[in-house]
């Protein structure tokens, strides 16, 4: 199997469906029931993506809410990049901003089809590869950024930015076309609490599209919520 997928899910009927038909695919399902141990497996192995559901029932058949999101977020602590689908039965807006605001790519609403399921996920890892395979530089509209030395430039001219210029720049830039919350950007960036001063995002934002110079058109604000960068992978 070329690549392995780590999935949250305790209807485990719906999770050995999905696990048949993505092995059909070429993909392997490594499944679990609870939070416990998806954090173990997580750690244990390696995997290409990650589905979480937000609510998964205990042993009693109680439903735990926000297990996803407590899932999520323990991921984000060790791996900032690894892709994250929740798939949900909640269909609520906020549910689904809340998803991206614990770093997910994608949310899927249930009920869905394991086919269904499998375009997003090889949808999604095809995006990462070509990500990958831009090595460790990523440049859009004339602006680079270097992971390897923590560089960002425009015409091979250095832009001398900030550590958290830096990271905030890559966010926005490996999300193009994403809107990104404040409160995203402070647990990604700062690691941060939703509860603490979104305005520090402002001001470094503010900072950054200085420095950009003419180039700071390409990061948008969505008023009350947040910032994206437009732009494909040159």
């Amino acid at each position: 199997m070329d690549h392995r997928i780590l999935m949250m899910e305790d209807e485990r009927q719906f999770s050995a469906e999905v696990a048949e038909y993505f092995f059909s695919k070429g993909l392997e399902v490594v499944s679990c029931v609870n939070r416990d141990k998806a954090e173990e497996l997580f750690l244990e192995q390696r995997f290409d993506l990650v589905l979480l559901d937000i609510m998964i029932k205990d042993k009693n058949g109680v439903e735990q809410l926000n297990e996803g999101y407590k899932m999520c977020q323990y991921i984000r602590e060790r791996n900032k990049y690894i892709p994250v689908i929740f798939c949900s039965a909640r269909n609520d807006e906020m549910d689904e901003k809340q998803g991206f605001d614990y770093g997910c790519h994608d949310y899927v609403m249930k009920p869905y089809s394991a086919e269904r399921l499998y375009m997003r996920v090889k949808n999604m890892i095809i995006h990462t590869e070509i990500l990958r395979r831009v090595g460790q530089k990523l440049t859009m509209h004339g602006i680079t950024i270097d992971d390897g030395s923590k560089t960002a430039a425009v015409g091979g001219r250095d832009l001398q930015l900030s550590p958290k210029q830096f990271e905030l720049l890559q966010v926005l830039m490996e999300n193009a076309g994403q809107v990104i919350s404040r409160d995203r950007l402070l647990t990604q960036v700062w690691n941060y609490g939703a509860q603490d001063d979104v305005r520090v995002v402002d001001r470094h934002i503010y900072k950054l599209k200085k420095a950009l110079g003419d180039k700071a058109e390409h990061i948008k604000t969505k008023p009350g919520y947040g910032y994206w960068f437009e732009g494909e992978v040159e």
